[in-house]
């Protein structure tokens, strides 16, 4: 995102799938319909917002759209 690399992108929907492949190890089962709830999730829920824009402004939507590819 810092780059100026769309959300859509193949580098970018790659560094979702690998969010997606570490949930598990830490969490729960994520298939891909689990993992796009959980993007839409971060826009949606302010808590969950606030807290992933800290690390920049824009990054929760970002993500999301990375997840679902755009």
């Amino acid at each position: 995102m810092h780059e100026g690399v769309p959300a859509e992108s193949p580098p970018a929907i790659q560094v979702a799938e690998r969010h997606r492949a570490h949930i598990p190890r830490w969490c729960y089962d994520r298939s891909r319909e689990i993992h796009a709830g959980l993007g839409q999730m971060y826009v949606t829920d302010v808590r969950f917002a606030k807290n992933i824009d800290k690390h920049g402004e824009g990054l929760a939507a970002y993500m999301s759209d990375a997840i679902t590819g755009g």
